[in-house]
């Protein structure tokens, strides 16, 4: 049982006692432009970039099926042709896939919304393709739906709270809801799970709120909401919140989900004559000839030769960048 989800809510409202809702709708997020993970993104979705040679998009997948989603909807970008066959092909048995698509880059919430009718009466647990989690999700989607709250939100302890939204708790219940706080009340932070309870989900599709940059944010709008006397509330994830969102963070990510394992090879790339580890992934059909990689990342189909380098990925046309 993790910290901060209780076994019973105390505070379920009288008068939703006797509905039982339909089981939650899974919602990935994968567009955005990504721009943190160039050029790695450049040519790849974000949904498909690599970590220990499976997509992210793997993962996310594999954390809603584990809390008992039985149907995931991916929203994608408007020109990526390539998740949606990728979200299929990675769905666990009994779990339904389909797709949606955002068709302008304007935030989380409007990503969201882009699910269209699919979203009509249920609950959703949303997710973000960069978070990778280690741990039992169905806790906090079970909690969720025993609270009859408005949202409810999965945190995780941070040691950088001015750069992150940042949640207070009393018990169970949201009592303040800060994005990148100047000064921080507490340092539980959002991990990139959302869940949303069907009134919510049905006012953002009728009044979007328009954030000052032009985007509708989910963290944004819930703030709003939750200012205006909307009851929310949220839980801590006692397992691993590892981040990919970054070139530098999906090595920290590729170093603990490797372990004792000093490096990963596809078994169709091909090593020679090289030195590799710590914390070397090789991608499929990549080449290494005389090489010596520390801390790296060689993207699926790269050709590298003579080069020795540390903290860095190799894009699929050689490109070395520093991560």
């Amino acid at each position: 049982m993790c910290r901060g989800v209780p076994r019973k809510s105390q505070h379920r409202a009288a008068d939703r006692r006797a509905v039982v809702p339909q089981p939650p709708l899974g919602v990935i997020l994968t567009g955005g432009r990504a721009t943190r993970l160039r050029p790695l993104s450049d040519d790849t979705p974000k949904s498909l970039i690599p970590l220990l040679n499976r997509p992210l998009l793997a993962y996310s997948m594999e954390l809603l099926a584990s809390a008992g989603l039985t149907e995931i909807v991916v929203v994608v970008g408007p020109t990526d042709t390539r998740t949606g066959p990728a979200a299929e092909f990675f769905a666990l048995p009994g779990v339904t896939v389909t797709v949606a698509v955002q068709h302008e880059p304007k935030g989380s919430g409007d990503a969201l919304t882009s699910v269209g009718d699919a979203l009509e009466g249920r609950h959703v647990v949303v997710a973000a393709v960069d978070t990778i989690l280690r741990g039992d999700l169905r806790p906090h989607v079970d909690a969720f739906m025993a609270s009859g709250v408005d949202a409810w939100f999965v945190l995780h302890e941070t040691d950088r709270p001015r750069e992150m939204g940042i949640v207070v708790l009393e018990g169970d219940r949201v009592t303040h809801l800060e994005e990148k706080p100047a000064e921080p009340r507490s340092n539980l932070a959002l991990v990139g799970i959302w869940m949303v309870a069907p009134e919510v989900v049905a006012e953002m599709r009728r009044t979007p709120l328009v954030s000052p940059r032009g985007e509708v944010e989910l963290t944004g709008t819930l703030s709003v909401l939750h200012e205006q006397g909307r009851p929310m509330g949220g839980s801590v994830f006692e397992g691993d919140w590892l981040d990919a969102g970054t070139l530098s963070a999906l090595l920290s990510t590729q170093a603990a989900l490797l372990g004792d394992r000093l490096w990963m090879m596809a078994p169709d790339a091909v090593m020679l004559d090289s030195q590799v580890g710590p914390n070397v992934v090789i991608g499929d059909a990549a080449v290494l000839q005389n090489v010596t990689l520390e801390h790296a990342l060689v993207a699926p189909g790269a050709y590298v030769e003579g080069v020795t380098a540390s903290h860095v990925i190799i894009t699929r046309d050689g490109q070395i960048v520093p991560a």
